[in-house]
Parts: structure tokens; C-alpha cells; sequence
């Protein structure tokens, strides 16, 4: 039997920051859409990342373009 949904809780979906739209992996801090944003890939699939409007560039310091997946975003998230 499903647990009961408190009526008082959100369960609204929040947009995404960016979606890769091959994987269909989905981000949603300004940070991490920041660095795909500077990789300009995909850090699951290599595929091509899209962004939501909420999803501004950033406005003071850029990445290094040089810098691994790791080093931007931090380590994957292992998800069951």
C-alpha cells in the first residue's frame, strides 16, 4: 500500500536547470547547470544539454574550459 500524501506538502515539480536530451538527465542548481553550461555536454551520455529560462548564464567568473566534469559539477550522485 502507497504512503499517504500529507494534502499540507508540495508536490510540485520544479523545471530543471538543464536536461540532457538523450539520457534525459536532469539538473537542477544554478551550479551544475553553470558548468554543463561551460562543458557543453552531457557529463552521463556526452549528449547535447538544453537549459530552462530560469537557467542564466553567469554573470562573474567563467570555468576553465580545461577543468573534468569532477571538478565543476563535483561526483555523480548514485541513485537506486
Amino acid at each position: 500500500m502507497p504512503p499517504e500524501i500529507d494534502p499540507g506538502a508540495s508536490s510540485e515539480q520544479r523545471e530543471p536547470a538543464a536536461r540532457c536530451d538523450d539520457c534525459g538527465f536532469a539538473w537542477f542548481g544554478a551550479t551544475a547547470a553553470d558548468g554543463l553550461r561551460t562543458l557543453g555536454h552531457c557529463i552521463r551520455c556526452g549528449g547535447r544539454v538544453v537549459f530552462s529560462e530560469r537557467a542564466r548564464p553567469p554573470v562573474e567568473e567563467a570555468i576553465d574550459p580545461k577543468l573534468g566534469p569532477h571538478q565543476v559539477l563535483g561526483p555523480p550522485r548514485v541513485e537506486f
